[in-house]
C-alpha cells in the first residue's frame, strides 16, 4: 500500500509536468483569452511592478547624471547647446538622438558637427538591427559619420515586447552587451556612460555575466504624477541652457545626457521615445507610458553607479522549486483523495488559494528585502494544475490503464 502511494505520486508528478508542457506548446490555447477580458489589463503586469509603483521606498535623488532635454531643436541649436554644457567640464557627454542623413541647412550641420567634434568624451548612440530573415544580430545603424568621428559607439536597445512604435512598449530590462554575427561585441549606452564615471564598477557589471539585466528603477524627471518618484535626476529644458538657468558644479564631473523629453520638460501628450515602466502610477491596465528613454539610460546608469543591483533566479532554480512544491502537492492532495475524497474539491481549492497568495507575497517581500526578482510563473502554473490535474490522473488515466477500471467503463458503454 505504502509503495503503490509513493508510485502514485511520482506519477501524478509527471502527468501534471507532461500536462504542463502540451498546454505551453500548444499557442492555440491562446483563443481563450479573448473570454478573459481581466486578463487583457493584467496580461502586462508582473506582481514586481506592485513592488515599483506602489511599495518602493522613496530613493534619494542621483546626482551624478544630469538630462538635457533637446526638444525640438534644429541642429544647429541643439550644436549651441552642446557647446553650452560641454565648457563645464561634464565627466561625459552621451546623446541620445539619430541625425541620419546631412540636412539642406547645411550651416546647422557644419555647427553640431564642430560641436561633436570638441567634446573630449562623448558617446554617441547606435542601434544594434535584428534581421527577421536570418532570426539573427547582423548590422548596426548609427548616425552620419559626419557626427561621429569624434564618438565612442553604444547600443540603445531596450528589451520591450513591441513590434512597432505605436504598441505598448514596456520596458523592465536591457542587455549590458549585444554581439552581432560578425562576431563584435557591443557595449549598451548606459553601461558607457558608466564606465567614464567607476569604470572598474562598469565591468563588475558586464563580469557578472548575465545576458538580460532587470532596471532597478529610481525614478523619474518632472512628470506631474505620472510616477510615484518624479525629480529624481537633474534635467534642464533647452531655455535652462540658452538662459544659462543652472549652476555649472551640477554639471562639472557628471554624466550629461542629452535626449529626448518632451516638447518642453513635464509633456505627457507626445510619445516619441517614450516607456511604460514599473514605476509607473497606474500599474494595472495602464493608459499612459510614464519615461523617456533617455531617464531610462539615467536609471540604468544609477543602477551601476551604486551598484543596486537586481538579482533573479536561473531557469534551472525555477523549474526546481516549481518541480519541488508540485511534488509536495501532489504527494498531499493524493493522500486528501484517498483518505477524504468527499472533501478533495473543497480542501484542495482553499490550498491553492493560500499557496497563491503565499507564492505573490514571497515575490513582493523578496524583491523588497533581498532586491531579488522571483519569476515564480512555472510555479504558479504548477500549483493552478495540481488540484484538477491529479483529479484527471486518478479518475482517467489510472482507471484506464487497470483491467477494473476498464472493465467498468466498457460495461457502462454498452448499457
Amino acid at each position: 500500500m505504502f509503495r503503490r502511494f509513493w508510485r502514485d505520486v511520482i506519477l501524478g508528478t509527471i502527468f501534471i509536468i507532461s500536462l504542463m508542457l502540451f498546454i505551453g506548446s500548444v499557442s492555440a490555447f491562446k483563443v481563450f483569452d479573448i473570454f478573459d477580458p481581466i486578463g487583457d489589463a493584467f496580461e502586462d503586469m508582473e506582481f514586481t511592478d506592485i513592488y515599483f509603483s506602489q511599495l518602493l521606498d522613496d530613493p534619494i535623488a542621483d546626482e551624478n547624471v544630469v538630462l538635457v532635454n533637446i526638444g525640438l531643436e534644429s541642429r544647429a541649436g541643439i550644436a549651441m547647446m552642446i557647446d553650452s554644457i560641454s565648457q563645464h567640464n561634464p565627466a561625459v557627454i552621451g546623446v541620445d538622438s539619430f541625425f541620419d542623413f546631412p540636412k539642406e541647412d547645411t550651416l546647422g550641420d557644419m555647427m553640431l558637427m564642430d560641436a561633436l567634434s570638441r567634446v573630449e568624451n562623448l558617446i554617441m548612440v547606435t542601434k544594434v538591427l535584428y534581421n527577421p530573415d536570418t532570426e539573427k544580430l547582423d548590422s548596426v545603424h548609427t548616425s552620419w559619420p559626419w557626427f561621429t568621428f569624434n564618438a565612442e559607439p553604444a547600443f540603445a536597445n531596450l528589451i520591450t515586447d513591441a513590434q512597432v512604435q505605436e504598441d505598448l512598449k514596456m520596458c523592465r530590462s536591457f542587455n549590458p552587451t549585444l554581439t552581432t554575427t560578425d562576431s563584435t561585441t557591443h557595449t549598451a549606452f548606459a553601461v558607457k556612460l558608466a564606465s567614464y564615471l567607476a569604470p572598474e564598477k562598469a565591468q563588475a557589471f558586464i563580469d557578472r555575466g548575465n545576458e538580460e539585466e532587470v532596471i532597478n528603477y529610481r525614478g523619474n524627471v518632472i512628470d506631474f504624477g505620472a510616477t510615484k518618484f518624479g525629480n529624481k535626476y537633474y534635467a534642464l529644458d533647452v531655455g535652462d541652457v540658452f538662459g544659462s538657468n543652472y549652476i555649472p558644479e551640477i554639471i562639472e564631473g557628471k554624466v550629461v545626457i542629452f535626449c529626448f523629453l518632451g516638447e518642453v520638460l513635464g509633456d505627457r501628450e507626445n510619445f516619441e521615445d517614450k516607456f511604460f515602466t514599473p514605476l509607473n502610477d497606474v500599474y494595472i491596465g495602464r493608459a499612459f507610458p510614464d519615461m523617456y528613454g533617455g531617464v531610462i539610460h539615467a536609471n540604468i546608469v544609477s543602477m551601476i553607479l551604486n551598484e543596486n543591483y537586481i538579482f533573479y533566479l536561473k531557469d534551472w532554480q525555477k523549474i526546481a522549486v516549481a518541480v519541488l512544491i508540485l511534488f509536495l502537492n501532489i504527494m498531499a492532495f493524493s493522500w486528501i483523495y484517498k483518505k477524504l475524497p468527499k472533501w478533495y474539491d473543497g480542501i484542495t481549492k482553499v490550498i491553492q488559494l493560500i499557496e497563491f497568495v503565499g507564492i505573490i507575497y514571497l515575490m513582493i517581500y523578496f524583491m523588497d528585502i533581498f532586491s531579488m526578482k522571483l519569476d515564480l510563473t512555472y510555479l504558479l502554473f504548477a500549483v493552478a494544475l495540481s488540484g484538477d490535474g491529479l483529479e484527471v490522473f486518478y479518475g482517467v488515466v489510472k482507471n484506464s490503464l487497470s483491467k477494473e477500471g476498464r472493465k467498468e467503463l466498457f460495461k457502462v458503454s454498452r448499457l
